[in-house]
C-alpha cells in the first residue's frame, strides 16, 4: 500500500527559489510511494487564480504537481488565508479537489478531518472581518478584472501589511487549534490535521471512549515538516532532511507561546 502526504505553509514567494526546490525534491523523492497528497493551504505566499495562467516563478513546483496528478496521485487542496480563487488551477490544471474551508477523507476506516486552521478561534473578530472582506465572490471578480500583472502589484502591497501576518498569542491553557481538534473528534473524527500555526504538533487524547489524534503539519518556512500516513506505519509527523532520512521533529509543547502567521 502506498503513502499519503500532508503539507502546508510553504509561503513561497518569487525569491524563495531554494525553498521551492527543496519542496520539489521532497515530492519527487516520494513520487513512487505516494497515493495521495493533501495541501492544507498557503503553499504560496499569495495565489490569485487566473485561468490558464501560472506565475512564472512558481512553475517548477506547479509542473511537479501536474506531473504527480497525471501519474495517478489524488490531490486535495484546502484553501488557506493566503489563497484566493484557487479553483481554476486546482480543479482544471491539477485535476484535484478543492475545499474552501474543510474536508474529510476516510483512510482505512479512519475519518480524517482536514483544514488549514485559520478562523478556528471564533473569538478572533478582527480576522473574521478580514476574511469576509477579502474572500468573497465580488473580490474574486475584481481580481479577475484586474488581471495578473496589476494583481501582483497588489500582492506586494498586501505582503507588507503586518495584519496579513498577524501573531496570535498561544497563551491559553488549550490553544484554539487544539480545542477545535477535540471538538471535531467529539463529532466523530478519528484524526484531525490542521496547519496555519507553523508549529509541528501532535496530541493524542480520548474522546467518547475513542482514541483520537490531532496533528499540525507545521510549515516549510522553518521546519520542512509534514504528516504521512500508510497502513503499515499509521500517521506520523516527520521532517524532511535532504541530507539524509526524514526524521520526526522534536515533540512540540502545545501550550507554548508560539504564534500563528
Amino acid at each position: 500500500m502506498k503513502t499519503w502526504f500532508f503539507v502546508a505553509d510553504a509561503h513561497l514567494s518569487e525569491e524563495d527559489i531554494l525553498r521551492q526546490q527543496k519542496l520539489v525534491d521532497f515530492l519527487e523523492g516520494n513520487r513512487d510511494r505516494m497515493s495521495g497528497l493533501v495541501i492544507l493551504g498557503d503553499l504560496f505566499d499569495f495565489w490569485f487564480g487566473f485561468p490558464d495562467y501560472i506565475h512564472p516563478p512558481y512553475r517548477p513546483l506547479c509542473e511537479t504537481l501536474v506531473s504527480l496528478t497525471r501519474s495517478g496521485v489524488r490531490l486535495i487542496y484546502c484553501e488557506g488565508n493566503h489563497d484566493f480563487s484557487m479553483g481554476p488551477f486546482v480543479t482544471e490544471t491539477l485535476q484535484g479537489e478543492l475545499y474552501p474551508r474543510f474536508a474529510t477523507v476516510e483512510l482505512d476506516g479512519q475519518r480524517v478531518w482536514l483544514g488549514h486552521g485559520d478562523g478556528v478561534d471564533l473569538r478572533d473578530l478582527r480576522y473574521r472581518i478580514y476574511r469576509a472582506l477579502l474572500k468573497n465572490r465580488i473580490m474574486y471578480q475584481l481580481i479577475r478584472f484586474l488581471g495578473p500583472q496589476r494583481t501582483w502589484k497588489i500582492k506586494h502591497f498586501l505582503s507588507s501589511r503586518s495584519w496579513m501576518h498577524r501573531r496570535q498569542p498561544m497563551d491559553q491553557r488549550i490553544p484554539p487549534d487544539v480545542q477545535f481538534a477535540r471538538e471535531r473528534c467529539r463529532d466523530g473524527a478519528d484524526v484531525v490535521i490542521l496547519a496555519h500555526t507553523h508549529r509541528p504538533a501532535q496530541e493524542t487524547f480520548v474522546q467518547n471512549g475513542r482514541t483520537c489524534t490531532y496533528f499540525n503539519v507545521g510549515d516549510w518556512v522553518e521546519h520542512c515538516s509534514y504528516v504521512s500516513y500508510s497502513p503499515q506505519a499509521g500517521f506520523q509527523l516527520g521532517r524532511y532532511d535532504p541530507g539524509g532520512e526524514s526524521s520526526v521533529p522534536p515533540e512540540t509543547v502545545l501550550t507554548d507561546r508560539s504564534c500563528a502567521r
